[in-house]
């Protein structure tokens, strides 16, 4: 079993989430609404490294009444710095997917602030998200938004993870890789 799984993201018109320079900031008000509406009603909201790293989200709700949905963070190699907004405030429970090849010293830095890391095997740094999800279900963990970044989101579709895809077009056009 795995929880639900919804992707949430918003391109330029010509499919690009960043620029060059990783702006990301494609959402108008009503589109945050939206967000922040879908975070109230999920049991956890999933980023990337790379987007933990770039935006330092905090995550948590607004807008709506309820209870801040955990945060997960998946990252094989735990390159996330220690000093991310999810892992000073306590407004949600954070949770960080690793490998057995991330190190170990600031896996504990982490447990001892209160973050909840699971550590998956791995020869390869890249954690299976197949069995990340089954781990985070057997914690009922039920159903998860994820919000990026590109590398996560193409990670879970190509793995036929995705339970819903919810997708908002700006009014952007960018260049670049991503």
């Amino acid at each position: 079993m795995k929880p639900y799984i919804i992707v949430f993201s918003t391109t330029t018109l010509n499919g690009k989430i960043a620029s060059k320079t990783r702006y990301s900031k494609l959402s108008c008000p009503i589109d945050l609404m939206r967000l922040h509406k879908l975070r109230s009603q999920v049991d956890a909201v999933m980023v990337g490294a790379n987007t933990a790293i770039i935006d330092d989200p905090s995550l948590r709700l607004k807008y709506f009444k309820g209870s801040n949905p955990a945060r997960i963070i998946v990252d094989g190699l735990l390159r996330v710095p220690l000093k991310l907004r999810m892992f000073r405030d306590k407004l949600a429970k954070t949770i960080v997917l690793t490998s057995t090849k991330a190190p170990q010293d600031k896996i504990k830095k982490l447990r001892d602030i209160g973050v909840k890391v699971i550590t998956l095997q791995s020869s390869t740094g890249r954690i299976s998200l197949k069995e990340a999800l089954r781990i985070l279900y057997e914690m009922n963990i039920r159903k998860i938004l994820v919000e990026g970044g590109g590398d996560l989101i193409w990670s879970l579709f190509k793995e036929k993870l995705v339970d819903e895809f919810r997708i908002t077009k700006s009014a952007y056009i960018f260049g670049g890789l991503n």
